[in-house]
């Protein structure tokens, strides 16, 4: 093992927040200052730091594949992949891939008698714009339109301009928080699942970058600690709680982003579907 030690912190920038209510980077934040503090002794002092302005999903991407961006976390596409360097641990355990629909209250009837995809198909969802999510519902039929406006896609579901929001059961509890003055109905019996890892990405050249996170996500997970930041998130309880719900209609979805490699399905690192 290397030992470094009196060497000055390397600074890794990642994308920031998409707006100042956006607390979803708050775990990958601390999922990558763990990866960084596992690998410490081998690589020496790291610490991480936002970019200086608002990044879409897509932005950062590009940025990260020029160099000029060190990190972004995404749900993993082949494009993506063949644009940077996936870290193959899939962060969220595959929570990322289970869709709960927010709605207007009025939706509640219409969303209650859903029970396939067919029956989706006549109802528009909104995602954001650059989300690899967009052509994935697209390709199973369903009615997409998509904003760059984070925060607005909440009010354009109030006001009726879309018919439901798809959000990852992982996400939607802090997000129904942050905007409960819109009275936001989340349909509690229906959900959609695709396969849909979210990675670490950085540059294709950046070796020692990814072989830092990949040890340190890899040796977080055997020892625990990886695990027990994951379920320290309320959020991910809930998340949990609500897949496990006997009741629930689970709406399968194929994902045809899905990268030609992925990683065996560790039990450690994955929920069964």
């Amino acid at each position: 093992m290397l030992v470094a030690t009196g060497l000055p912190a390397v600074e890794i920038t990642h994308r920031p927040a998409e707006s100042r209510q956006d607390q979803r980077v708050n775990y990958f934040i601390a999922l990558l200052d763990l990866a960084l503090e596992k690998t410490r002794e081998d690589y020496g002092p790291a610490r991480s730091r936002p970019y200086h302005e608002p990044l879409s999903q897509a932005r950062a991407f590009e940025m990260v594949a020029q160099g000029q961006l060190d990190l972004v976390w995404s749900m993993a596409s082949q494009e993506r992949m063949n644009k940077a360097r996936a870290v193959p641990v899939p962060l969220l355990r595959g929570l990322l891939g289970y869709r709960v629909l927010l709605a207007h209250p009025s939706q509640a009837e219409r969303l209650g008698r859903v029970r396939s995809l067919a029956d989706l198909s006549g109802l528009t969802a909104i995602q954001g714009a650059g989300w690899p999510d967009v052509a994935v519902l697209r390709a199973n039929g369903l009615g997409v339109i998509t904003s760059a406006d984070y925060d607005g896609m909440f009010n354009m579901v109030m006001g009726r301009r879309v018919d439901y929001f798809p959000r990852s059961v992982a996400e939607v509890w802090p997000e129904l928080q942050r905007h409960s003055a819109l009275a936001l109905r989340l349909e509690p019996s229906l959900a959609l699942y695709y396969p849909a890892p979210i990675y670490f990405f950085v540059h294709p050249d950046n070796t020692a970058l990814a072989q830092r996170l990949e040890a340190g996500l890899m040796r977080a997970v055997e020892d625990g600690s990886f695990g027990q930041l994951f379920m320290a998130q309320e959020e991910h309880r809930q998340a949990l709680d609500f897949i496990g719900n006997p009741g629930l209609r689970l709406l399968r979805l194929d994902n045809p982003l899905m990268p030609d490699f992925v990683p065996p399905q560790d039990p450690r690192l994955w929920l069964e579907p």
